[in-house]
């Protein structure tokens, strides 16, 4: 239930941003309004992104990873495959945390920009902390208990 809340509000936040404020991806540049903001480059393996600044900093590395879940078996999903970025952040702490993949690269580079995740070519300390804290890594903790059935007997 709670992940159909957040995926709810994400997808609204997401479709209320792209109203307000036009994110174009060409070339691994991504702008915002016409404004060059951070480089986002596709990685083949792991299939992911390195975000740069636009002086090729290196900021931030998403890798995809997949695993099967047979409680996310639908008729869409008969694998029950679920899909999510491990996202290491190149600050002081080398902070990481996890997010479910967010559609295509635009999209990502979206919600980068609505996080607030960089500024003036840097990393935002306090909104990467807020990010992190916020979305934890839920997703291998789920992936470490997928199939697994805990039995407890208290006799």
């Amino acid at each position: 239930m709670k992940a159909l809340i957040l995926f709810s509000i994400l997808f609204i936040s997401f479709t209320s941003f792209s109203q307000k404020q036009k994110v174009k991806v060409k070339n691994d540049i991504v702008t915002l309004d016409g404004n060059p903001l951070f480089k986002m480059v596709s990685s083949n393996y792991p299939d992911g992104y390195t975000l740069y600044s636009l002086d090729d900093e290196k900021l931030a590395v998403f890798n995809s990873q997949f695993y099967n879940d047979p409680k996310q078996v639908t008729a869409g999903s008969p694998e029950g495959r679920v899909g999510y970025f491990e996202i290491t952040f190149f600050n002081g702490d080398l902070d990481q945390c996890e997010i479910r993949i967010v559609g295509f690269k635009k999209q990502l580079a979206q919600h980068i920009i609505s996080a607030g995740l960089i500024e003036d070519g840097k990393l935002v300390e306090k909104a990467v902390k807020e990010f992190c804290a916020i979305n934890g890594s839920r997703f291998s903790e789920d992936r470490k208990n997928s199939g697994t059935t805990i039995i407890i007997n208290n006799n």
